[in-house]
């Protein structure tokens, strides 16, 4: 059985969007921006020690793990932007069973400002 979380756990607030081309107002150049799409509540999630060295062995050690209800519109290759700072999803888990108690966990990395290496 699915564990279940109470509401009161998804107090924080993120934003999901996409980097996308923008004319700068005042030069007229193409730039990418952060657009938000959507905004969800979430729960961060915390690791075990087991769960933080296999996360070291399979390279996502800077990475974080975060929940939220199910939502098909959040997928990898968006953006979230949490506390100010964006990060990529770079891997979500999707629970598309039917019922209402679904969670979706998403794997975020912190995402590089376009241009720098």
């Amino acid at each position: 059985m699915a564990k279940k979380y109470p509401p009161t756990d998804f107090r924080r607030t993120a934003e999901f969007g996409t980097y996308e081309s923008t004319p700068n107002p005042y030069t007229g150049v193409s730039v990418p921006k952060f657009v938000e799409k959507l905004k969800l509540h979430y729960k961060p999630n915390t690791r075990t020690l087991n769960q933080e060295y296999l996360a070291v062995q399979a390279g996502f050690s800077e990475t974080r793990i975060i929940i939220i209800r199910h939502n098909a519109k959040v997928t990898e290759g968006m953006q979230a932007r949490l506390d100010g700072e964006l990060y990529d999803i770079i891997k979500s888990s999707p629970d598309d069973n039917f019922g209402f108690s679904n969670y979706d966990f998403l794997t975020l990395k912190k995402s590089k400002k376009v241009g720098s290496k």
